[in-house]
């Protein structure tokens, strides 16, 4: 979606993507050129800002000052890992149907992902060959074949199941859990 592709860019351009996330992100920027496009346009707007205004020394430690606030509350506890809404690479996985990774549990061989689609997307029949799928509407609907899912419904596929195709009305979040 191109708001969060602007925003990945954003982020990317002005620096304030760390670690892995900014990893991910200058991994992407090598093949996807929708992301090298708006990254490269973020770049040129802050450029012009930059040329704009006139040329003032910043406080020396300004910068890092900045980062301490932004990541002022983003204490992990131990143990834990939190992901903020908002972060995250977002990728297509049909059109108008994209998915963020939230957690790949190599053990398990699960992975548990968001799943955002628009108005009217439809995403094709699958098999479920490796393992069960579970999958949590959050908001808007998801139809599957004859099977209406609404905000709160909790749907699962066993494994060795087919999947007639998918679409939603209003567009929809979903959290899944998946075998990889």
């Amino acid at each position: 979606m191109s708001g969060d592709l602007d925003q990945t860019a954003a982020a990317y351009v002005l620096g304030i993507a760390r670690g892995a996330a900014r990893a991910a992100i200058g991994a992407r920027l090598s093949s996807d050129l929708a992301l090298q496009v708006k990254a490269k346009t973020w770049q040129d707007n802050f450029i012009a800002v930059d040329l704009a205004a006139g040329r003032q020394a910043p406080p020396a430690g300004l910068f890092d000052t900045i980062l301490d606030a932004i990541g002022a509350g983003e204490t992990e506890l131990p143990g834990t890992q939190t992901r903020r809404a908002g972060t995250g690479i977002w990728t297509e996985m049909s059109p108008g149907v994209t998915y963020t990774v939230l957690f790949e549990d190599p053990v398990a061989k699960r992975r548990s992902i968001l799943v955002r689609a628009l108005p009217g997307s439809n995403y094709r029949a699958h098999f479920h060959e490796k393992g069960h799928e579970e999958c949590l509407v959050l908001e808007g609907d998801l139809i599957i074949g004859d099977l209406k899912l609404l905000p709160g419904d909790y749907h699962i596929a066993a494994k060795g199941s087919t999947h007639p195709a998918a679409t939603t009305m209003s567009g929809c979040l979903l959290y899944q859990s998946i075998p990889f």
